[in-house]
């Protein structure tokens, strides 16, 4: 090779070896993978306050009654709704919302029946006022004895009245005196409108509960005047005499006027007395005696003696009749028969041996039985 080209030789070889040593086509970048993006923590909704959740149970309870839904319906929600809210941590908040809202006016009829199921408690609620009242009763007693006196001063519902007198019921320093309970009875046995209600009805046990003299003349008087719920209110006294005969036999032996118009009723009335105690065997012989009770109700009066029959079911107020001891009966039912014996000797009742003759027999009968 000529001398004047080994230069260009030697610069194009340089050349070669340098770019024989890269790549013809640029090294990718790296890839970075994307970072996703990261979304702040969501948080819970904040859990309601019981105040929140009373609010919202009546509101839709409410709405549910105004738009007028199936009763049964209605009765399951407010079975519900008393469970959960005996069920809430703070139950003298469901007190004070319950009695804020009875004082607030608010209410709607359920199309329920008033009822009254075990441990006194309802399971009935014709207006949603009725069970704000009860709730108000079994959460906080003192409140209840407040609001209580307050809606037997306004209320024209009996059974919004029935259900406020529970509350002035309750055993302890809540339970009125019994003159107040007297007048809040008699105040409601003059209530034209109520007479056929089913709160009057089930208040009517007030006298067997209460027992005292002026609350067993209060319901006996309404009663001799023949009133709608006169069957109803004949149970009431006869559950007041089986409790205690003295507050009906007195009562009758004092107002001998009291159910002429009635002898079948004031009958067995007597027929309830119990003439192992003091005072009871001279009341029967002087209604005997009486020429102002006709022969009739004096024979009614020997064919149901000694009348023991009782009545059992739930009761608003109280705990329902005790069923009679048998210990009791049969020595009730020697000393009855000793009576029979006088009875039978005294001239004065000679028109009424043949009646007394079948009692004889009876009671001799359950005696034998009672010794066996």
């Amino acid at each position: 090779m000529p001398a004047r080209h080994r230069p260009l030789l030697a610069v194009a070889l340089a050349a070669a070896v340098v770019w024989g040593g890269m790549s013809l086509w640029p090294e990718p970048a790296a890839v970075v993978p994307p970072v996703a993006a990261v979304s702040p923590p969501v948080k819970p909704p904040a859990a309601r306050t019981g105040r929140e959740r009373i609010s919202e149970d009546w509101q839709s309870i409410l709405a549910a009654c105004e738009k007028g839904e199936d009763p049964e319906k209605i009765r399951r929600q407010l079975a519900d709704l008393k469970k959960r809210w005996l069920e809430e941590d703070d139950l003298y908040l469901v007190a004070a919302m319950s009695a804020h809202l009875l004082r607030g006016g608010a209410d709607a009829k359920t199309g329920i029946p008033f009822e009254v199921g075990g441990g006194r408690s309802l399971k009935g609620w014709p207006t949603l006022r009725v069970f704000l009242l009860e709730m108000l009763g079994v959460t906080d007693p003192d409140l209840a004895a407040e609001v209580a006196r307050e809606v037997l001063g306004t209320t024209g519902s009996a059974e919004e009245y029935a259900v406020a007198l529970k509350a002035l019921l309750q055993k302890g320093p809540w339970r009125a005196p019994d003159a107040e309970l007297e007048g809040y009875f008699s105040t409601m046995l003059g209530k034209p409108d109520w007479q056929k209600s089913a709160g009057l009805a089930e208040a009517l046990d007030l006298a067997r509960v209460v027992a005292t003299p002026a609350a067993t003349a209060t319901l006996a008087a309404w009663l001799d005047q023949s009133p709608p719920a006169r069957e109803v209110g004949a149970m009431a006294l006869h559950e007041t005499a089986a409790a205690d005969a003295r507050l009906v036999t007195e009562l009758i032996a004092e107002q001998p006027g009291l159910f002429e118009d009635q002898g079948s009723l004031r009958a067995s009335l007597m027929a309830r007395a119990t003439v192992l105690e003091a005072g009871q065997p001279e009341l029967v012989d002087g209604y005997l005696r009486n020429p102002a009770v006709s022969v009739e109700e004096k024979r009614e009066f020997l064919a149901v003696y000694p009348l023991r029959s009782a009545t059992t079911g739930y009761r608003l107020y109280g705990s329902p009749p005790a069923p009679y001891e048998r210990a009791a009966v049969v020595a009730d039912d020697q000393a009855a028969l000793e009576a029979v014996g006088r009875w039978k000797a005294d001239p004065a009742l000679a028109e009424l041996l043949p009646e007394m003759g079948r009692l004889e027999g009876r009671l001799q009968a359950w005696v034998k039985q009672g010794e066996e």
